[in-house]
């Protein structure tokens, strides 16, 4: 921007030989830059009034918003929160249909040691290898003289290990309270239960989070402190899941299986009573899952869910069952299960190119032919098929 000079030098020399006062020229000129001055002021702070009001007009309109928002909402459950402590330590306790425990807690302690504060770091090291043989000596006292201030020792230690740690008498080892999660019928309905672990950690407590099967699926409804620790109950029954585990156990063995898998279910509510898959593991101490090879390897497969298999010998009983359900068999009828045999075009064959003769429906399940079957489809017909209600066998 140019000023204009208080004493123009031009209006000066007038000035003076008309005879007039100079100084009146620098006054008038000194009058019109102030003026200036100030209304260049006054429309900066104009300028910052309405951004001003521009701001609280677009905070009234964001509160209102809000507050419209929030009236109009549904009312929500509150959930409890621990002001003093972020590490939420309860979880409630997993039981059947007949309210019997499948998963609960259990108060333990954490070992964890202060290495500043140790007093004789190579008896300490001995001491605990002794307790702990998992643990090694030679690296405890590694870690013992280095520069940590603090590390884990142990995140779960029974009572009996507790008091022999204790009697060590070290001021360097100390205790921190855990809940657990604990399994007390075993690998009982392993797979549906699935594990738990600890997620974060602190010095005075852990959290448990899920780690596979209900634990995992329902991990924030057992871990809600709003829930005043209900248990949550599933359709399994305790009972039936141990007997058919046994069954199936005892199966497996005689048929010298890599696996095997049932799955019981209440034909009018769809509810799983039962679900088993074998070889299981004890949720207490769930093992690592495999990095490499065949995934039915690891006993954490679950082959009931997880795995993949051909039915359609399943389903052979369904369509006898539906013939004989229609009256068009008994169980004396004889059906021809001899071949060639072409539906469509395509030929029905039996395993191992097998031929049966002329069989009953036992036979026929019990020798699971194809033929049999195809046969007994083709007598109940498409139309008869619809007649039966799908859902009386599929539910």
């Amino acid at each position: 921007m140019i000023r204009t000079p208080l004493r123009p030098l031009a209006r000066i020399i007038a000035a003076r030989q008309a005879g007039e006062n100079p100084d009146t020229i620098e006054r008038e000129n000194l009058r019109q830059r102030h003026e200036a001055e100030r209304d260049s002021l006054r429309e900066r702070a104009e300028g910052r009034l309405v951004v001003l009001g521009m701001m609280f007009l677009c905070g009234f309109v964001l509160i209102g918003g809000r507050m419209g928002l929030v009236a109009t909402s549904d009312v929500s459950e509150p959930r409890a929160a621990v002001t003093q402590n972020s590490i939420l330590n309860n979880r409630a306790d997993i039981v059947d249909r007949q309210g019997r425990v499948l998963a609960t807690n259990l108060t333990t302690n954490a070992l964890y040691a202060q290495p500043p504060a140790m007093i004789d770091k190579a008896r300490t090291a001995a001491e605990l290898a002794r307790i702990f043989p998992d643990l090694d000596e030679e690296t405890l006292l590694n870690q013992f003289s280095g520069k940590r201030k603090f590390l884990w020792v142990k995140r779960r230690i029974s009572p009996e290990q507790q008091q022999a740690v204790h009697d060590i008498g070290e001021p360097g080892l100390q205790f921190g309270p855990r809940e657990m999660r604990l399994y007390p019928n075993g690998k009982l309905a392993a797979h549906i239960l699935g594990g738990a672990g600890f997620g974060r950690e602190g010095v005075s407590s852990a959290e448990v989070v899920g780690r596979a099967g209900v634990e995992k699926a329902f991990d924030e409804r057992l871990r809600d402190p709003s829930g005043q620790g209900e248990p949550l109950q599933l359709s399994i029954d305790l009972t039936i899941q141990d007997a058919i585990e046994r069954v199936l156990y005892g199966g497996m063995k005689l048929m010298n299986a890599k696996g095997a898998s049932a799955v019981l279910m209440d034909i009018h509510s769809g509810e799983v009573v039962s679900m088993a898959s074998l070889p299981d593991f004890d949720p207490n101490h769930r093992p690592r899952p495999l990095v490499a090879g065949d995934p039915g390897d690891s006993p954490l497969f679950n082959r009931a869910v997880q795995g993949v298999y051909e039915l359609g010998s399943v389903f052979k009983v369904f369509t006898a069952a539906q013939a004989l359900e229609l009256g068009l068999i008994n169980p004396t009828t004889i059906i021809d299960t001899s071949g060639p045999m072409k539906v469509s075009g395509f030929p029905i064959r039996e395993f191992r190119n097998k031929d049966y003769g002329e069989v009953d429906i036992t036979e026929i399940l019990v020798n699971s032919s194809n033929r049999g079957t195809a046969r007994l489809a083709l007598m109940i017909g498409g139309r008869a098929s619809e007649r039966v209600s799908g859902t009386a066998w599929l539910s």
